[in-house]
C-alpha cells in the first residue's frame, strides 16, 4: 500500500505546486507571447511557399498544390 500512496502523492504533486505561486502561470503564459525565431522562420518558409505556388500554378498545378500543401503543414 505504501507505493500505492507514493505514486499517488508524485501525481498529485503538479497540481499542488501550482497553488503556491498563482502568478508563475501568468507569468509563463505572457513570456510566450512574444514570436520566437523559429516562429517567424517558420513563417517566412510558408509565405515562400506559398509565392513559389502562386508562380507556377498557372504551368503547374499539382506543383502548386503539394507546396501549398507543405506551407500549410509548416
Amino acid at each position: 500500500m505504501q507505493n500505492f500512496f507514493v505514486a499517488a502523492s508524485d501525481t498529485f504533486k503538479p497540481f499542488f505546486f501550482s497553488f503556491q505561486n498563482p502568478f508563475s502561470t501568468l507569468l509563463k503564459s505572457h513570456s510566450t507571447l512574444a514570436p520566437t525565431k523559429v516562429d517567424q522562420d517558420r513563417l517566412q518558409a510558408s509565405s515562400c511557399l506559398q509565392r513559389m505556388a502562386r508562380d507556377v500554378e498557372s504551368s503547374q498545378p499539382n506543383l502548386a498544390a503539394e507546396l501549398r500543401y507543405f506551407a500549410s503543414n509548416s
